[in-house]
């Protein structure tokens, strides 16, 4: 079952500047989480709907799970490449 994709301001903030091919590859990654969300790492054991995963190489994003809305809220972006 497929999630809808909310950015938080936070996150959203943080693409501005974002290299093409970072952008590039967070919208790929993106479009896999929506359809596999649990397959990220927990960000803590004690709250799994808090996760991370990575993305092009040289990029992290944390999000939120909402399984009742089937929302996945991403609320931090960050490249070092």
């Amino acid at each position: 079952m497929t999630y809808r994709v909310d950015f938080h301001a936070a996150a959203f903030a943080q693409l501005d500047g974002l290299p093409s091919e970072a952008f590039d590859a967070l919208v790929d990654h993106v479009v896999k989480l929506v359809d596999a969300p649990w397959d990220a790492q927990l960000l803590s054991p004690d709250e799994p709907q808090f996760r991370q995963s990575q993305f092009g190489g040289s990029g992290l994003i944390s999000f939120h799970l909402d399984d009742h809305r089937r929302l996945l809220r991403i609320f931090d972006v960050t490249w070092v490449g």
